[in-house]
């Protein structure tokens, strides 16, 4: 477990990417950041994310789940709005959203996604997605002809590794999903 005192620091860096709209051409390659605890999969999700996009992180070196807690908890001005008892508090995404929106970045969020209209956003931006039944979250690289590339911080949770097939996507839903889809302006 990592020292609480970083767990919980307020984050005393934050500089909003300096990119224009065309700029944001994210690294969907980038490395997974995996979780370390059972309740930070949206936060590691959104490390990854940050990562990908090039964004520096609030401490040295690059985006952990623990930054992502962290500055969640900031800009939310909500202690809870991540926890070790129920993971990310709102479940639709809202507040994933607004610290995307307080690093620049656009944003659309969408409730109840399909398998197909899934694919045809990621085969354009990187995000993240929340399954209902699945109860975790993941970053989303791509579509690749049958599946989803994921960045999945707990890569064997109920046995999805990093790709998801349409079983996989039928069994573990309902979807909410946000997609970086460039820089407010």
């Amino acid at each position: 477990m990592p020292n609480s005192a970083r767990l919980w620091a307020t984050s005393t860096k934050f500089k909003p990417p300096n990119v224009i709209p065309t700029d944001v051409d994210p690294d969907k390659d980038y490395p997974a950041v995996i979780q370390t605890a059972d309740w930070t999969c949206s936060c590691a999700s959104l490390a990854w994310c940050m990562n990908a996009l090039g964004v520096e992180a609030p401490t040295p070196g690059p985006w952990d789940e623990w930054d992502a807690v962290n500055e969640l908890r900031r800009i939310t001005g909500n202690w809870g709005a991540v926890s070790p008892e129920y993971g990310l508090a709102f479940g639709n995404g809202q507040d994933l959203e607004k610290v995307y929106n307080a690093y620049g970045f656009e944003v659309v969020r969408e409730l109840g996604v399909l398998w197909g209209d899934g694919a045809l956003r990621s085969e354009v931006h990187i995000g993240q997605f929340g399954g209902g039944r699945w109860y975790h979250w993941t970053g989303v690289r791509t579509f690749v002809s049958d599946h989803y590339a994921l960045a999945n911080p707990a890569p064997t949770w109920k046995g999805v590794g990093q790709e998801m097939d349409p079983n996989e996507w039928a069994n573990w839903g309902s979807w909410n999903c946000l997609w970086i889809v460039g820089l407010k302006l």
